[in-house]
């Protein structure tokens, strides 16, 4: 991602855009950590010899399989937006690391997860230090501006809402450590215009003003493998 990353930003790659074996395989050897879903890809993952410390549990919806998964190998990152995800993991993986997801307004997305995910901002401090309460590591905050975003200002509108949580959970005694800022970074498509270039350099720059003794985190999918791979399929009839 070019000029984002000399904040050597942690790559978390999702691999629900494209889980193939080889693209696995290979973002292994050349160690990458990776945002994981289910259980099934928690163990996927277990069993190519990825140490549960390369894994974040990223969906804000666990399931009982998918805790007990994290518990086998060792994965003690995660993300949540909910009373009941709290209870969840403070019951399932006592201790871990977690970040709140809060949700970011951003309709020009080609999907856009915040219609499913995300808490508001006036309870993100709430939130989190009921994980706190709860014994979790509450440890930061994370978002998803959307797929396919062509332009920095939902990113930069988001680094502007993480900037008002952490200063307000500082104000209440907490001292938040990890920003993650999701993926959601542009793949060229047929009539779809962006400069990439640009894009990040603006990132990197409010990340380098409002963050820097921050940890930062990253979660792209599309972004690493849409360009990469080629689907090849036989038409049957037309």
């Amino acid at each position: 991602l070019g000029d984002v990353y000399k904040r050597q930003v942690q790559l978390y790659y999702a691999i629900k855009a494209n889980p193939h074996q080889r693209i696995l395989e290979l973002l292994r050897d050349l160690g990458s950590c990776f945002d994981v879903a289910s259980d099934g890809e928690i163990r996927t993952l277990a069993a190519m010899g990825i140490d549960g410390e390369r894994l974040i549990y990223a969906n804000p919806i666990k399931t009982g399989g998918g805790l007990q998964a994290c518990c086998d190998v060792g994965v003690h990152k995660m993300t949540f937006d909910s009373e009941s995800e709290i209870v969840k993991m403070a019951q399932g993986c006592p201790g871990a690391t977690v970040l709140l997801r809060i949700r970011i307004d951003n309709s020009s997305a080609h999907v856009d997860l915040n219609k499913k995910f995300g808490v508001g901002r006036e309870r993100a401090v709430e939130l989190l230090q009921a994980a706190q309460a709860a014994g979790l590591d509450a440890a930061g905050v994370c978002f998803h501006v959307g797929s396919q975003t062509m332009s920095a200002d939902p990113y930069l509108n988001a680094l502007d809402l993480a900037r008002e949580i952490f200063e307000e959970a500082a104000a209440a005694g907490m001292q938040l450590r990890i920003l993650d800022i999701g993926g959601g970074f542009p793949i060229p498509e047929p009539k779809v215009r962006f400069n990439l270039k640009e894009m990040l350099k603006q990132i990197n720059a409010r990340l380098d003003e409002d963050f820097p003794n921050v940890e930062i985190w990253a979660e792209p999918g599309r972004f690493m493998c849409g360009t990469a791979v080629n689907l090849i399929t036989s038409v049957i009839g037309v």
